[in-house]
């Protein structure tokens, strides 16, 4: 995708930092991240870079004055070096070192400041601010609005997904805002800018093999997934305490995933037809990943809606959805849909992975959170041998034992995360 030139390097430190740090290659943020790709471009822009300790810190507030640095240049909107517009400001002064970029600022019209007067430069910034300031440097013109002063950006940015809401369906206004945030943020709007559309949440999806299936999904980033026996996808509502997914909450959603083999080799035409012969709702031809299916909604019922499709192998495919009905539906919705229409066919030969392959993989995901049952998926001999039920303070803990690979995964299903490994069938760790 084409990118916008810059020429100014974005520092988020008060500190100089060495060329060989714009390296997008940070410890402190994994490849799996929901962040990376924004993280990952920008610093290919040159407009964010690391700290001396080669980290990125993805999860620090960023200040006022971080945020205008960081949005000016990902606009690409060049600092006036002989800005004085920051003099308005009684707390910034021409000795710190964001006061041409304020002053760029001030002169474009994209801040105000307080008014006391002020621009409280070492102020995190919250979501509210950080949108506006964003868009003004875009030079989008919300549609005015009554009501707080912020709803013409909020409105702007969860239309074309450039900060959507959170899971609870509230977006939080008053959210403070890391540097991962405001990255993907920044990265968002420029999409957006260069194709006059709305962002794509499923662009930057992790896709995951689904051996039940012989196919892949993209997966949402903050939804756990298990790929075998009758596969699912689910979010948790968390703010309510829902812990099983086949139950969801106001706030949560689960897709189940199964195959039906074509044992008597009928065309995809006659097994579609036998389908639709046999169900209610609103019934529709549609293309699922390129190939022939049906999209069925039902608005009673366990399954608010289900798709039907047949992939190159002739087996059909049945994909069926519950979603709560709080303020985070219509995101349920939508992402539902996109990881249906994401699937693709890959054979049960191409999905098999070595066990020394399968344990790299386990082993890169020790204490990363929503990545445990996606990592234990590699290997299919697990034998849970132990449950801790008091676990540590969170929730059980689970021992499962690979004989294949001799190890045994210390699991705690809360956060769906691997919190240790150790060789042979063992607990005692």
């Amino acid at each position: 995708m084409k990118r916008l030139a810059h020429a100014l390097i974005v520092s988020l430190v008060l500190v100089p930092l060495s060329a060989g740090l714009a390296s997008a290659d940070f410890p402190d943020v994994s490849a799996t991240s929901r962040h990376y790709a924004a993280i990952t471009d920008l610093v290919s822009q040159e407009i964010l870079v690391g700290y001396e300790d080669g980290t990125f810190r993805p999860d620090q507030d960023v200040t006022r004055a971080e945020a205008i640095k960081i949005i000016l240049l990902g606009m690409g909107i060049s600092v006036d070096e002989g800005s004085s517009g920051a003099s308005i400001f009684s707390d910034v002064s021409e000795g710190d070192w964001f006061y041409r970029i304020v002053g760029t600022a001030v002169d474009r019209g994209i801040i105000k400041g307080y008014e006391d007067g002020t621009f409280r430069p070492s102020q995190t910034v919250n979501r509210a601010e950080a949108v506006k300031i964003t868009l003004e440097a875009a030079g989008v013109t919300a549609s005015s609005m009554d009501g707080e002063w912020y709803l013409p950006y909020e409105t702007y940015a969860k239309e074309k997904n450039i900060e959507p809401p959170q899971t609870d369906g509230l977006w939080h206004p008053e959210g403070a805002i890391s540097r991962a945030t405001i990255s993907e943020m920044v990265y968002r709007q420029q999409v957006v800018k260069e194709t006059g559309g709305e962002f794509d949440e499923a662009t930057n999806w992790l896709r995951n093999n689904f051996v039940n299936i012989e196919g892949s999904l993209k997966v949402p980033f903050g939804w756990s997934y298990d790929s075998q026996g009758i596969g699912a996808v689910w979010l948790l509502d968390s703010g309510h305490g829902q812990k099983s997914p086949l139950t969801p909450y106001e706030n949560g959603g689960i897709l189940l995933v199964s195959s039906y083999p074509n044992t008597e080799g009928k065309s995809a035409t006659t097994l579609l037809n036998e389908v639709k012969s046999g169900l209610n709702g609103m019934i529709s031809d549609v293309s699922i990943g390129g190939y022939p299916g049906l999209r069925v909604s039902n608005y009673s019922g366990d399954f608010y809606k289900e798709w039907y499709v047949v992939i190159p192998n002739n087996d059909l495919l049945h994909f069926a959805a519950m979603r709560g009905e709080g303020a985070y539906f219509p995101y349920l919705e939508s992402y539902l849909e996109k990881i249906v229409m994401s699937l693709k066919y890959v054979p049960a030969s191409e999905m098999q992975v070595s066990v020394e392959e399968a344990l790299e993989a386990i082993l890169s995901a020790i204490q990363v959170d929503g990545k445990g049952q996606e990592m234990m998926n590699f290997l299919t001999d697990l034998e849970l041998i132990e449950t801790d039920a008091i676990g540590v303070g969170t929730g059980p803990v689970d021992y499962f034992y690979s004989p294949s690979a001799n190890i045994t995964i210390k699991y705690e299903r809360s956060f769906d995360v691997i919190l240790d490994v150790e060789d042979g069938n063992t607990s005692n760790f």
